[in-house]
């Protein structure tokens, strides 16, 4: 049968020097430990809000990002998987531009498009896309500066609207 405690001795075993310092020291320790318990739940916490707040900071930038590369992609008059495009005169090729590591073949074009917009170009030609073993997508092209064939430049423009108001003026006057 175990042994029963004794709760009238009980202030006669704190008397004890040795006893008195082994329950010390097992306070101490207990409360040493809730207070490292409290500044430790205190430094999760904290650093769970810095993490909160740099992925939100992320998302953002990935986001404002997404919408640029978006933005420049629309500024691209035309795109080829050859050489030429139909209806537009290569002026100059510019570079050639790669994307890889997409999770689409649209997103990885669209960062191509955006790619040759930055390097001052107005369509791709030599358009490709390929899918990865591991899913993901690259895609590549050579930026161009093309102009459209068959439309008046800026300057037949201006020619064509100065005829037409002389025109104008011409069967306002009568003559």
């Amino acid at each position: 049968m175990p042994a029963e405690i004794d709760f009238q001795s009980l202030p006669d075993l704190l008397q004890d020097p040795l006893v008195r310092k082994i329950v010390g020291a097992a306070a101490a320790i207990m409360a040493i430990a809730i207070v490292f318990r409290i500044i430790g739940g205190w430094r999760r916490t904290v650093a769970d809000a810095r993490r909160r707040a740099e992925l939100r900071r992320f998302t953002d930038d990935l986001r404002l990002r997404k919408e640029e590369v978006h933005r420049l992609a629309e500024r691209v008059l035309a795109t080829s998987s050859t050489g030429q495009i139909a209806g537009f005169e290569l002026v100059r090729q510019v570079e050639m531009v790669f994307a890889d590591n997409q999770t689409s073949s649209a997103a990885a074009v669209e960062l191509v498009k955006a790619l040759a917009v930055r390097k001052g170009a107005n369509a791709l030609i030599n358009l490709q896309t390929r899918q990865l073993p591991a899913g993901k997508w690259i895609a590549s092209g050579d930026a161009v500066i093309v102009r459209s064939v068959g439309l008046p430049t800026d300057e037949d423009q201006a020619g064509r609207t100065g005829q037409q108001e002389t025109g104008n003026r011409e069967r306002e006057t009568g003559q």
